[in-house]
């Protein structure tokens, strides 16, 4: 009779632990990392950047081409943002991507190839800008 009670109660303490955790709600689904964000430099401009907040930029020579021309020595001082394959499936107007010689894919920002740019060190910094008449950062217009 003893043993009995042990057991029933064992069983007791077991269905509500097991009830517990079947109550309990489930995680939360994984958010992913925004592939741009939007930063402010010294001049208050607001100014758009990759996920860690390097400012992005766009290369004149790369207008109307149908891949990227910033290669090789190029890309060693302006890296491409690169996206993985389910980053380049999943975006939405004004960003997009085009395939560079190498078959990977980079973004884009209003059909334009973006880089970012070496020696840009912290979130706002645009020493980029206006380099060789050719190399523009992206401001974000405000709405009226």
């Amino acid at each position: 009779m003893r043993f009995n009670k042990i057991i029933g109660a064992s069983l007791c303490v077991a269905l509500l632990a097991l009830n517990a955790w079947a109550d309990d709600p489930p995680p939360p689904p994984e958010t992913k990392a925004p592939l741009t964000t939007i930063v402010t430099n010294d001049d208050g401009e607001k100014l758009v950047a990759d996920s860690i907040g390097k400012t992005l930029y766009v290369f004149d020579p790369d207008m109307n081409k149908p891949t990227p021309t910033c290669t090789g020595d190029c890309a060693e001082v302006w890296p491409p943002y690169i996206l993985t394959d389910e980053e380049a499936l999943d975006l939405k107007a004004p960003l997009g991507h085009v395939l560079r010689a190498n078959n990977k894919a980079q973004l884009t920002y209003d059909g334009r190839p973006v880089y970012t740019y070496a020696f840009d060190r912290v979130e706002g910094d645009d020493f980029g800008d206006g380099i060789g008449g050719v190399w523009h950062y992206i401001e974000l217009e405000e709405k009226p």
